[in-house]
């Protein structure tokens, strides 16, 4: 480990789901703007991989091996980044479950597995993030989110449009709390994005969706990435309890 040379102590940025896809991204991007990452997913081994690859490039991170489905892994590794790194600045909230069944005839156990992930899990470790940010005097916490609230997600996977919902709301509520201690909060929502596993290993379904899309191409994780470290940075100040759009058109609203 070392330190990146600053006036001020580096921001610790923790992220869920960092070791692929749209995690791996904004971590090596967040890296790139001189703050400590936390690189967090539940499987080691890529974990340790991006990790690897932020420190190899001059930036200063750690990993610890967290499962949105274990409340307590929260708990145990935001408590280390605190005593470790110091608190928490910046939390990128963006692992989620989307196992797809018929709507009529999802598994009820399956659902509340999804939502206790998606939304229970979300609102557990955004307040336990915001308690570090209050007491270091602000941060800002960005939800990785979707259009699926928007268009009724599809007919396979209504359970984590509603979670992805029910997170917005939570947008909205964090930003209104947190704004009179220094904290904001925002979403960015998006439709397919290449660089993902969805996305990766289901071209054909990609493709069918590429109709929808004006500009014809699917947005990519890095365009993602680079949404997600202006709302976490100082460009974003006055920003707060917003959905940042980058759909790439596939969702237009007024």
């Amino acid at each position: 480990m070392h330190d990146a040379p600053s006036a001020r102590r580096p921001v610790v940025a923790v992220l869920t789901g960092a070791g692929a896809g749209i995690g791996r991204a904004a971590a090596l991007r967040l890296a790139a703007d001189g703050m400590t990452v936390v690189v967090t997913d539940r499987h080691a081994g890529r974990m340790s991989a991006v990790v690897d690859e932020i420190v190899q490039a001059g930036g200063v991170a750690r990993g610890y091996v967290l499962d949105i489905e274990r409340r307590e892994h929260f708990t145990d590794v935001f408590a280390a980044v605190e005593r470790e790194l110091g608190p928490i600045g910046v939390y990128v909230w963006n692992a989620a479950l989307n196992v797809q069944q018929p709507l009529l005839s999802y598994d009820p156990e399956l659902f509340d597995r999804l939502v206790y992930a998606n939304l229970n899990n979300c609102w557990f470790s955004s307040t336990l993030a915001a308690r570090q940010m209050e007491r270091a005097g602000g941060g800002s916490i960005v939800m990785v989110g979707s259009v699926a609230p928007d268009t009724g997600a599809t007919a396979v996977e209504a359970p984590y449009g509603m979670s992805k919902a029910g997170v917005r709301a939570l947008v909205l509520a964090l930003a209104k709390v947190g704004a009179p201690l220094g904290i904001r909060c925002n979403e960015v929502i998006m439709g397919l994005v290449t660089g993902t596993r969805f996305v990766d290993t289901q071209p054909e379904k990609a493709a069918a969706f590429l109709p929808q899309v004006p500009r014809g191409v699917h947005t990519d994780t890095a365009e993602i990435a680079e949404v997600i470290a202006f709302l976490a940075g100082d460009r974003a100040s006055a920003v707060t309890g917003e959905v940042l759009n980058a759909s790439a058109g596939m969702l237009l609203r007024l």
